[in-house]
């Protein structure tokens, strides 16, 4: 069974859930990671509907995420 493309969308919300019963150091890290992500969709570098595959992709032709959110 080959496994299932997620949207980039699928994937922040999967981030989103893992927070939970987290310590606070690590939903802090996870909150960051998932900002980052958030600023690449609004900067248009990838889209909510990319899957995570195509939306790598794109990220790192901008350097990687830091510089792909990077204002």
């Amino acid at each position: 069974m080959p496994a299932k493309v997620k949207s980039v969308e699928e994937y922040l919300k999967e981030l989103g859930d893992a927070k939970r019963d987290k310590p606070a150091q690590i939903k802090e890290a996870l909150q960051i990671y998932i900002d980052l992500w958030k600023k690449t969709v609004e900067k248009g570098v990838v889209q909510l509907t990319d899957d995570i595959e195509t939306a790598l992709t794109k990220i790192d032709t901008q350097g990687g995420l830091y510089l792909a959110a990077d204002e």
